[in-house]
């Protein structure tokens, strides 16, 4: 039976939806680039005695909230992006310390966000507006409470403006008119919107403005101000001009320099204005001919101080357009994405593994904002992206209720047939799907996997239960359709650089990485059985049945699979198709064979760090890691954007994109050597197998986990090893061999372990 997500705990609202009138953009919205100003809402109200006193809020579109002058907390990007048809998530605020005795002042900008999309289309083809389960105009429900006395709700008495933000759109940028003066109040706008039961409180991380970045240089350059950060940022810009009334200030933002001049193509929005072949990709009726990420400032006499609000950009380069170098007073960037605490750390000696853990680090908090995003140009949230770098993001932060945001997000838009979509929240996007709604297999596979993974992490027995009967309805849907026809709903390994970023060439062995996709749901939906103590049988035989299959159509001579590819070596051994280290050592082999170059895409190369990590060839990813060749993070990282790109070779791409950055797993697994068994609970159980690098002389590691701090560090001394380990008592910890040492002498002080090793 479907549930509500509405506790008993959570808040019933007694205000009303209030938002300003509806705009009219034109039959296609093409007005909507023209009439856009953002929205202010306000209340005042009298109070005889200061008493600690809650804010509940809900807003469709960003909300911002002042009380008597001063912000009320420091959120941004607020609220959190879901299917709204589904639910909706509202905040609590403690607004005690901003009430004044007698009358004061309540007022909320409303930002457009996910809410009010532009008629983009994103890719050429998507638009938002008719793609995305709800759309409207911004608007806002609250209640202002103390000790549950109700001293304010939205109703039709609140006053409402448009504010100077003439534009806001998330993807495009902002317009603000600092001519323009608030000085205007109608009435609000109530809507019937929403049913309470919908409605829950907001229970993942915060998008916050994380760390200020001053410009590296500043050059001018064909009458236009070139800056420079120094690195790949995601978030805001903040500048200072001393203007001129009417001057229009065009800030443009770009991800790389070509021929001495910002290249702004990596960051089209949604790619419009890229050319594929000779077609350049068309935004619709109205919409810019190349969508620049762009903010335009139209200026005040004086000091014009402006900051984004609605809108984020991803942006290593500015280019600042009708500003001279006198007239900047100051300017600076600002990270800005979810606040996911820091759980995992590794950190070695070797300057570049260090370079490169931190380019991954940093790529990923790029692209999280209350989901897990591919990129700017799209900021979607891809079931395969999540997949191939699921298992190096819970080593890496805090995600126990990020995750489940994250489930909630597809399983909102499960199909009645009980499919998946390819990205969630959906937006029309399903590339090879299953069926209308839906996505190709590998990226449905994110609802059973990142499942089972959030129980292998945290424990969460009772999350299982809750999830059980939806994604039993998507593997049972799965079965129903013929094998020969469900194995062609996939996309495959998806970024390989055999096919050097082309999308209409088939990837790495696709009809093998079909049959492994459903093979792959079968056994954690056995596991998922297991940890509900239900019967798996049927499940069972499945896997046995369609693994024959496999065996029957894909296994050689040589007792590898399929074309011998690096994918096909890699999804073999991940299921345990033969002997899985015959085909590791063979995968080595082969890799060893394309000259130490990883070409899976990220599937493929997720599970590559895995099997070799586990079958002792570790020396094999260490000279990928290290590789110089054009397919490398060395040239990847050459650029000095300390951030990765979406592909190693192509067209097209986004310079600030995460989906290879699975590489994090190996870090902790094989460098710290600390490795979650695969049947752990709450991660009960711990593999201690570090890879004593000889490219490395010292590294150090640890894991903040439920049950504890997991703490190891190893030195190298002459031929001898130390590695020093602390783990919980309440984990249970296996040694396991470490290939060419031997274990020498161990000794154990309570939760501390002292381990040395001799080299062989």
């Amino acid at each position: 039976m479907k549930k509500s997500l509405l506790s008993k705990e959570e808040w019933k609202f007694r205000g009303k939806w209030i938002q300003n009138k509806e705009s009219d953009y034109g039959s296609e919205a093409e007005l909507y680039y023209q009439k856009n100003s953002h929205t202010l809402l306000k209340k005042n109200f009298n109070i005889k005695k200061i008493e600690e006193t809650r804010l509940y809020i809900a807003s469709l579109g960003y909300h911002i909230g002042y009380l008597n002058g001063q912000r009320i907390e420091d959120y941004e990007l607020n609220s959190d992006w879901t299917n709204y048809k589904k639910c909706i998530y509202y905040d609590v605020y403690d607004i005690t310390q901003y009430l004044q005795l007698g009358d004061n002042e309540l007022i909320f900008e409303l930002g457009n966000g996910m809410y009010n999309p532009a008629p983009l289309k994103l890719l050429g083809k998507y638009n938002l507006r008719s793609r995305l389960s709800e759309i409207g105009t911004p608007k806002l429900i609250c209640d202002v409470a103390s000790k549950g006395e109700i001293l304010l709700s939205s109703d039709m008495d609140w006053k409402v403006m448009e504010g100077n933000r003439i534009f806001n759109n998330l993807y495009l940028g902002e317009t603000i008119n600092f001519i323009k003066k608030n000085d205007y109040w109608d009435n609000a706008t109530t809507k019937v919107f929403m049913e309470q039961e919908i409605m829950k409180k907001s229970f993942i991380p915060k998008i916050k403005q994380i760390e200020t970045v001053a410009f590296k240089s500043i050059q001018e350059l064909k009458g236009n101000l070139i800056i420079d950060f120094g690195e790949m940022i995601s978030g805001f810009i903040r500048v200072k001009i001393n203007g001129k009334k009417n001057q229009k200030i065009y800030l443009k933002y770009g991800e790389s320099i070509k021929d001495e001049e910002i290249d702004f193509e990596s960051s089209y929005a949604g790619s419009v204005g890229s050319k594929i072949g000779d077609q350049k990709l068309f935004g619709g009726l109205g919409s810019p001919e190349d969508a620049i990420q762009q903010d335009i400032i139209i200026c005040d006499e004086g000091i014009n101080d402006f900051q984004n609000k609605f809108s984020y950009h991803s942006f290593r380069y500015l280019q600042i357009e009708g500003c001279t170098r006198a007239e900047l007073i100051d300017i600076k960037a600002i990270y800005v994405h979810s606040d996911l605490k820091q759980t995992g750390l590794v950190n070695t000696d070797n300057l570049f593994l260090n370079e490169l853990y931190a380019a991954a680090l940093r790529t990923k908090l790029n692209n999280i904002h209350s989901v897990f995003e591919d990129c700017a140009r799209e900021r979607l949230g891809y079931g395969g992206d999540i997949v191939a770098l699921a298992s190096s993001n819970l080593y890496m932060f805090a995600l126990e209720d990020f995750i489940k945001k994250v489930i909630y997000d597809f399983r909102f838009d499960q199909t009645k047939n009980g499919g998946i979509p390819e990205t969630a929240p959906f937006m029309g996007i399903q590339t090879n799907g299953t069926g209308q709604g839906e996505g190709p297999i590998l990226w449905q596979f994110v609802y059973p996997y990142l499942t089972y993974k959030h129980y292998q992490f945290y424990g969460d027995k009772e999350f299982v239960k809750q999830e059980a009967y939806f994604i039993e309805k998507q593997m049972n849907y799965l079965l129903s359709i013929d094998i020969n026809k469900v194995v062609q709903c996939c996309l495959g390994d998806h970024g390989s650089p055999i096919i050097a970023g082309h999308f209409k060439i088939d990837t790495p062995d696709k009809l093998f990485v079909g049959y492994c996709t459903i093979l792959l749901f079968l056994k954690y939906n056995i596991f998922l059985k297991k940890i509900l103590e239900e019967d798996s049988k049927r499940y069972e035989k499945k896997y046995d049945e369609l693994k024959e299959i496999v065996n029957d159509k894909f296994l050689n001579v040589d007792q590898s699979y399929g074309d011998r590819t690096q994918t096909s070596f890699a999804f073999a051994i991940e299921l345990g198709l033969g002997d899985s280290e015959k085909l590791a050592n063979q995968l080595a082999k082969k890799i060893q064979k394309d000259r130490y170059i990883l070409n899976s895409g990220i599937f493929g190369m997720a599970f590559t760090y895995d099997v070799l990590n586990k079958y002792g060839h570790n020396d094999v990813i260490e000279e990928w890691l290290f590789q110089e060749s054009k397919i490398s993070f060395k040239n990847m990282l050459s650029n000095g954007n300390q951030a990765l790109a979406e592909l190693f070779i192509g067209d097209h791409y986004s310079m600030n994109h995460a989906m290879f950055a699975s590489y994090q797993q190996w870090y902790f697994e094989a460098l710290a050597g600390i490795s979650i068994a695969e049947d752990a609970v709450g991660f009960s159980k711990l593999l201690i197998k570090p890879y004593f690098s000889k490219k490395v002389n010292k590294v150090e590691g640890s894991i903040t986990t439920k049950k504890g701090e997991i703490h190891s560090v190893w030195e190298r001394e002459d031929d001898k090893v130390v590695l020093e380990l602390t783990v919980p008592e309440n984990i249970e910890v296996q040694l396991g061999k470490v290939n060419d040492h031997r274990l020498d002498k161990i000794e154990k002080r309570g939760n501390k372990l002292n381990v040395t090793y001799t080299t062989k």
